[in-house]
């Protein structure tokens, strides 16, 4: 899922415009937020068109990778 970086975000709303599902929202400040973590897919594109790098995609924690292997 996205981690938002809000001290690199200039609150464009890139993020939340690209996403495919649509589970990016932008608070009225400007911030973006995951307004619907089931929707998301990881897909990247968030991170990927963000220019200030102010989004990444969290690793799932060791436990998770592991029920989700078996």
């Amino acid at each position: 899922m996205p981690v938002f970086t809000l001290s690199r975000c200039k609150r464009c709303g890139i993020c939340s415009h690209f996403c495919p599902k649509q589970c990016i929202g932008i608070h009225s400040d400007g911030t973006p937020y995951l307004a619907d973590p089931e929707a998301c897919t990881s897909c990247r594109m968030c991170e990927y068109m963000c220019p200030d790098w102010a989004v990444y995609l969290a690793l799932p924690d060791e436990g998770e990778a592991d029920t989700k292997a078996d």
